[in-house]
């Protein structure tokens, strides 16, 4: 007809464009403006600031040297008529205490743990996965018949940052499997801690200047310890936002990618592999985009760490030197099968913490137990390089150095031993501060906050630490402990670990804290409660620019010295008041312009910066 409409001569083809262009602005409108589920990643996030003890926890001991035993000579115990007790532990020096009193990787002859009659069995495997598997195992057998089944393992030693993550995943999987509250796991003492080893692996210039890892990939086991360093270090002290979501890649936040099977050693040997990742704006919209980018960094841990300055340039940009208290190694057990067999469990503290003793005050303990390294940590993996030599150059308090490829001496390893006292101290059993709590509540704070890999999706509700934590067995430790030793603030080196502006409010032309003003001095108390013992804090107050400048700068010092006052008086007065240094800056240092009242606001402020 030669009358036709427009529409009804338009070809076919063209008339599919015609129809799909809006269809596709609309979704692609919709997808970059995260209006379609599934199109729009989480926003990067700031976490809070950490206000745990930094104290070193590391008690020196006097007690009487005990015999060292001859490797060479030595044979099984006779454990047919005991139970076995089964110990899962990563590649960890800090599990030392452990196989020591053992004699290796099973139970020998005149051993500290034969001497207490127990059996005992460590598997070494690197994979939380895998622990959680045999943990619910052992779960699944011993509900069913009770005893001490021959299925799973008893107990596992991990990170005790990183149980805040381990703990809740496997107490869904034991109640999701249909067993009770009572199966659930706990934590009942620590035997070590990563002081060194643990760390984040990266460019020079992200310790010279923390804010350019803004961009940053870095390989890690997503929740665990190492990764926890690094999530701390970036945004907890230099305010630098964690982006949560593996799978896009935001330029202006520190980007985790998970590493390969869940294993630090695989985390530390994905540097330099190429991934690729949607991009994502500030508000958590993805572009439509997709960049390839190489993995720059690992958090990862001895021999991981040294894996990675073998192969590449790189340098140990943070590690648990600065955050001491952060990550012992925790014991976790059943709860159930730890109070059926209270007196086992005892026993097993009791040898492991005798021999941690040992180890922290004898050279010749301690070359046994790197004697025992490779043997213990060889038996179950394929990963068997470093030798009794390695470890015992290594994994010594601080560990020591070596050059990476590019010539750069860099720092290795690092672990020390934990004694009873060390464990006295470091829950609070004899009163003073909870360590483990602030860490344990900072971790769980992260995970809220975070919400890592969609943490609250796949786990849910964090463990509180009244729930994770059982102190009972620990309380019935009988041995010689060791002595209390007085902190030396005097010998610092100057080396800043960390400053953040804390945005604690005061009343109008006062020195008093107001109620949001005491929430921030607790998560700041948290972070001063796991530095190392003999840091420094230095605090400097600071005003808004309303009324007389020398009338602020008077307030900027009382304000100051009402945060040293409350940090003191929180910690029991454990923190001595040497500890701190106060200074005032009144109203010369706005971190915003002074014109608007949130402006103001933001400028009355404490500066704090940690000095080992």
């Amino acid at each position: 007809m030669e009358n036709q409409s427009f529409w009804s001569g338009l070809r076919w083809p063209v008339k599919a464009i015609v129809i799909a262009a809006p269809i596709v602005a609309l979704v692609w409108y919709a997808a970059t403006h995260g209006l379609i589920p599934g199109m729009h990643s989480a926003e990067s996030t700031n976490i809070s600031k950490a206000s745990i003890l930094k104290d070193e926890i590391n008690v020196n001991s006097t007690s009487k040297k005990l015999a060292v035993p001859d490797i060479e000579q030595s044979e099984f115990a006779d454990v047919a008529n005991r139970p076995e007790i089964r110990v899962m532990n990563w590649v960890w020096f800090a599990n030392a205490g452990i196989f020591s009193a053992n004699g290796g990787s099973k139970t020998m002859k005149g051993s500290l743990m034969d001497q207490y009659g127990l059996n005992v069995r460590m598997i070494t495997n690197n994979s939380t996965d895998d622990m959680k598997r045999d943990q619910l195992s052992f779960v699944a057998a011993y509900a069913k018949s009770g005893g001490n089944p021959s299925q799973g393992v008893q107990f596992v030693t991990i990170m005790g940052d990183g149980a805040t993550n381990y703990l809740p995943a496997i107490n869904k999987a034991i109640t999701s499997a249909g067993y009770g509250p009572e199966y659930k796991m706990k934590i009942i003492g620590i035997v070590g801690f990563s002081l060194g080893e643990d760390c984040i692996v990266g460019k020079q210039a992200w310790k010279d200047d923390p804010q350019t890892m803004k961009g940053s990939i870095i390989s890690a086991v997503i929740g665990d310890g190492d990764w926890g360093v690094g999530v701390r270090f970036a945004s907890g002290d230099n305010g630098i936002k964690i982006n949560p979501d593996p799978t896009t890649y935001d330029p202006n936040a520190v980007n985790f990618i998970p590493a390969p099977d869940g294993d630090f050693l695989k985390a530390a040997q994905d540097i330099g592999r190429e991934v690729s990742l949607k991009l994502k704006d500030d508000k958590g919209r993805l572009t439509g985009e997709v960049v390839k980018k190489q993995i720059e960094g690992a958090a990862t841990w001895f021999p991981g760490d040294r894996q990675a300055f073998q192969k590449h340039g790189l340098v140990k940009v943070v590690s648990t030197i600065q955050y001491p208290n952060q990550m012992a190694c925790v014991i976790v057990g059943c709860d159930k099968w730890m109070k059926e067999n209270s007196k086992p469990v005892v026993n097993f503290l009791s040898a492991s913490l005798t021999a941690t003793n040992q180890i922290k005050q004898y050279d010749d303990w301690f070359k046994y137990s790197t004697q025992l390294a490779p043997k213990i940590f060889c038996a179950s993996t394929a990963d068997c390089s470093e030798t009794a030599e390695d470890w015992y150059k290594f994994a010594k308090a601080g560990g020591s150095t070596m050059q990476n490829s590019e010539g750069v001496s860099v720092a290795v390893g690092g672990t020390e031993m934990s004694n009873l006292s060390d464990n006295l101290k470091y829950f609070g059993i004899k009163g003073g501060n909870n360590y483990y709590k602030s860490v344990f509540d900072y971790f769980n704070g992260v995970l809220k906050d975070l919400n890592p890999v969609d943490f609250k999706a796949n786990v849910g509700n964090v463990t509180p630490y009244e729930e994770a934590v059982d102190l009972t067995y620990l309380k019935q430790v009988n041995i010689e402990s060791g002595e209390t030793v007085k902190a030396d603030y005097t010998h610092i080196a100057g080396k800043k670990i960390g400053k953040r502006s804390w945005h604690i409010e005061f009343e109008s032309g006062k020195s008093q804290v107001t109620a949001d003003g005491t929430s921030q001095l607790e998560e700041l108390f948290n972070l001063i409660n796991q530095a190392d013992q003999n840091a420094n804090v230095k605090i400097v107050g600071h005003t808004d620019n309303t009324g007389n400048a020398d009338a602020n700068l008077s307030l900027s010092l009382l304000r100051a010295r009402a945060v040293k006052v409350w940090l003191m008086q929180r910690s029991n007065n454990t923190f001595a008041s040497e500890k701190f240094s106060t200074d005032g800056e009144g109203d010369t240092k706005p971190v915003v312009p002074n014109t608007t009242a949130a402006g103001r606001k933001q400028n009355r402020r404490v500066d704090i910066t940690l000095v080992e």
